[in-house]
């Protein structure tokens, strides 16, 4: 299993809040498109994406709190291809926080409820697992609801 901090085929943004500083409460979210990811680590000569890979997807600033998150399937894959969304290191350590085998097809959402909000103390990241294959033409959408508390 590898993990890949790389982000050839999408852009995950950066951990900043917004500079005016009156906003505390914020949606984190990256479009994942499949084929061009696949394509675009092909160009650049990386390593293809493999079952049990990991993308780190949304970047979580130290002192938040992740009130929920999870993953929209705006284009369904023809594979069997499932994901965890949640964290695979450090602390906390809950690889399917948000979304547990949740497949590439059909098209919708795949969110956790409110009741478990998570406080990161560290800055981490909220990553997406891949389980079972590699999709070829999904399109997904991972957010994250995060509350800034410094």
């Amino acid at each position: 299993m590898a993990t890949y901090t790389d982000t050839l085929g999408f852009n995950k943004g950066t951990a900043a809040y917004p500079a005016d500083g009156l906003v505390s409460t914020t949606k984190f979210e990256v479009t994942l498109d499949f084929a061009a990811i696949v394509a675009a680590r092909l160009a650049a000569g990386a390593t293809a994406l493999a079952a049990a890979d990991i993308l780190q997807v949304i970047p979580v600033p130290a002192g938040s709190i992740v009130l929920t998150a999870g993953i929209d399937v705006v284009t369904a894959d023809t594979s069997t291809a499932t994901f965890d969304l949640g964290y695979t290191g450090g602390s906390p350590a809950a690889a399917n926080a948000y979304a547990n085998d949740a497949p590439a097809t059909p098209v919708g959402f795949t969110v956790a409820n409110l009741a478990n909000p998570t406080l990161v103390a560290t800055a981490d990241t909220i990553d997406l697992l891949i389980n079972t294959a590699v999709p070829t033409t999904a399109v997904i959408r991972a957010f994250a609801i995060i509350a800034d508390c410094n």
